[in-house]
């Protein structure tokens, strides 16, 4: 795509993502209350897990954290009373009847950030140490560290409490890619992604995070009209 074109689907993409946040703007301040998660005592470990319950399909939030049997079950304080073995068959146990997708790999990720978590000294020191770290880069590298999650996760933890150094961020999945391909964009690295649509965002008078959410909600409604 030359820049012309790719400017053309700049301003298209800007022009809907504009409509689109001002009909849903009340939604959007909404979850950017969600800032008070911060405040868990288990910031960490609850993220971690929503996470895993919804990496490839949202509707595993319901199954693992919706449940309140199956969140207790998974809980840091219930996993550091089982000794490891019976913690791994308890941890995949419990992911496949929460009914979340590959339950045998979200297990050994779950375990794994366990065992990180441990060796911090529990979930308030993990929250602390990730809290303390200076800037976007050191807070996406800390959770990069953890099992399973990579740039996408790592941005998507903190924007989901819409932490002041992540608002300039898009954690880019496959809806995004679909949106991308729908226009015919190309883009080889993970930060080339992001700086276009950071770009289309500023376009449309939003920041990165509002941009994000606007296309994780309503996805179908970039498909709609080409440049």
């Amino acid at each position: 795509m030359d820049n012309d074109n790719h400017e053309a689907v700049a301003r298209t993409l800007a022009a809907i993502a504009k409509k689109v946040a001002n009909r849903e703007r009340q939604s959007l301040e909404e979850a950017k209350k969600r800032n008070s998660d911060l405040k868990r005592p288990d910031f960490v470990w609850h993220y971690l897990l929503q996470s895993f319950a919804t990496m490839g399909r949202a509707s595993g939030w319901k199954g693992l954290l919706g449940n309140p049997d199956n969140y207790k079950a998974v809980g840091y304080k219930t996993l550091a009373q089982l000794a490891p073995s019976a913690r791994a068959v308890h941890v995949e146990v419990l992911c496949r009847r929460a009914g979340i997708r590959m339950p045998a790999l979200k297990a050994k990720y779950i375990l794994g950030c366990f065992q990180r978590v441990e060796e911090m000294g529990g979930p308030e020191a993990a929250r602390a140490r990730l809290l303390d770290l200076p800037g976007r880069e050191a807070k996406m590298q800390f959770l990069d560290d953890f099992p399973g999650i990579g740039p996408k996760y790592s941005r998507n933890i903190m924007m989901d409490v819409y932490h002041e150094d992540f608002r300039e961020s898009i954690a880019i999945d496959s809806r995004i890619m679909g949106i991308e391909k729908f226009h015919g964009l190309e883009f080889t690295r993970y930060e080339d992604h992001e700086s276009f649509w950071l770009g289309v965002a500023h376009r449309a008078g939003l920041n990165g995070w509002e941009l994000d959410r606007v296309m994780f909600g309503f996805q179908k409604e970039f498909l709609t009209a080409r440049a």
